[in-house]
């Protein structure tokens, strides 16, 4: 999402040159933001699927993705088509509306499987790192 948002300044810049720069580091930034959220989101998944329907979930997370990445250049080429500022100002609205919505449902994981997936309550360390001292 921050670049995504950091985008939107170039669209403001009407030069080439000045807009280089800014969309080079916003690349990096995004390329490195996929990077840790590939490493987190599969674990994430697997560790909060209720142990029957772990495949499913699994299986749903991954249609979810390919759905994404086979929609979204279809989507985003007709709205490129329509406006190249259209892209950017509507991904960023987007992203703002997911971002406010999840800052809305707060603490939502159901204990049984926060317990489950060892998240550790506040000051408390994750019971992996626990078990491992012991």
């Amino acid at each position: 999402m921050i670049a995504l948002l950091a985008v939107l300044p170039a669209t403001l810049i009407h030069s080439e040159l000045g807009a280089t720069p800014l969309l080079a580091g916003v690349a990096i930034m995004f390329a490195i933001g996929e990077c840790m959220h590939a490493v987190v989101i599969g674990p994430l998944v697997a560790d909060l699927a209720p142990e029957p329907l772990l495949g499913r979930y699994i299986s749903v997370f991954g249609l979810m993705a390919t759905a994404g990445l086979a929609l979204g250049p279809a989507i985003g080429g007709e709205v490129l088509a329509t406006s190249p500022d259209a892209v950017w100002w509507g991904g960023a609205l987007v992203a703002a509306v997911i971002g406010a919505g999840f800052l809305l449902s707060g603490d939502r994981i159901p204990e049984p499987l926060a317990v489950e997936a060892g998240v550790p309550d506040v000051g408390e360390e994750p019971r992996a790192a626990t078990q491992a001292t012991n």
